[in-house]
């Protein structure tokens, strides 16, 4: 039985929740919210702090794809010695005394794990369900700030090609204007890595008093105060320090979500795609040498 990546087990208990029993998800969501905890159980104690059952743990392991209750722990102490390394060194990577090329390794690992547990978490019932918000959306507002406004741009440009109504606004006050006057037909997919993000937060509520269709890209985080606002959430894996020089693999798992849905989409509506990609491609074949 394969296990899921090092890096990315709260991710993938997170995600999976929809898809689990009742008995197995009222485990996930203990561990979920006591990690550190669970280190110190065994499979018994773990079942009565969950007021579950101890087959409902062996349960949800199989269904996680993990070999063991065992494996399970090691995997969080993974993710827990990661999180503590992220908050406990400043500016992690700058080491001048490490030559470039062994940093260039790290990051291509880095951005490795983060393409592999971003796409493991993918759930093919919120690509299809968000197609189908699209193909229903009078208007599609895409926003982020800063680094995601990056990946918020570039899904912006995908999907006007595949022929959707879509605005990416980058002006704040312009944003919560149109997200003012959205309504229960219209799409709003906001990006922001933290999930903190004041701007985006605010957008996002706008966009859910007007009861808008609201997708989100994050990472996962107990608490996600952008996610708890979304009808549908895209994970985004990424093991990046804090503080940072910039954003590097989540901004390249954001983009990647992006990608993954407007290949869905593309594959999945031939008909309608295939004419507006020819358009668009025709229209700006005069600029190129």
């Amino acid at each position: 039985m394969n296990t899921v990546p090092i890096a990315g087990i709260l991710e993938r208990i997170e995600s999976n929740l929809d898809m689990l029993t009742a008995s197995e998800a009222k485990i996930a969501r203990w561990i979920l919210h006591h990690p550190e905890s669970v280190l110190n159980l065994t499979v018994r104690d773990l079942a009565r702090e969950a007021h579950s059952s101890q087959a409902a743990v062996i349960r949800l392991c199989r269904t996680l794809k993990i070999d063991g209750f065992s494996t399970l722990k090691v995997l969080l102490t993974a993710d827990l010695v990661r999180q503590e390394r992220r908050q406990s060194t400043e500016y992690a990577e700058i080491n001048p005394s490490a030559s470039f090329d062994a940093q260039l390794q790290s990051f291509a690992e880095a951005a490795e794990d983060s393409i592999r547990g971003t796409l493991n978490n993918l759930a093919i019932a919120d690509l299809e369900r968000v197609s189908q918000q699209l193909n229903l959306a009078q208007r599609v507002f895409v926003f982020g700030v800063a680094a995601s406004h990056v990946a918020a741009d570039d899904l912006a440009q995908k999907l006007i090609r595949l022929g959707y109504p879509v605005t990416c606004w980058s002006d704040l006050h312009v944003a919560a204007m149109a997200a003012s006057l959205m309504g229960p037909q219209d799409v709003g997919i906001l990006i922001s890595f933290s999930g903190e993000t004041r701007e985006v937060l605010e957008i996002a509520r706008l966009m859910q008093q007007q009861h808008a269709f609201l997708v989100v890209i994050t990472q996962f985080r107990p608490k996600n105060k952008l996610a708890e606002l979304a009808d549908v959430v895209f994970h985004v894996t990424a093991s990046e320090p804090a503080p940072r020089i910039g954003a590097t693999t989540s901004v390249l798992a954001s983009l990647l979500i992006g990608d993954a849905l407007m290949l869905w989409v593309a594959n999945h509506d031939p008909n309608r795609t295939l004419p507006h990609l020819k358009a668009t491609e025709d229209a700006v074949r005069q600029h190129r040498l």
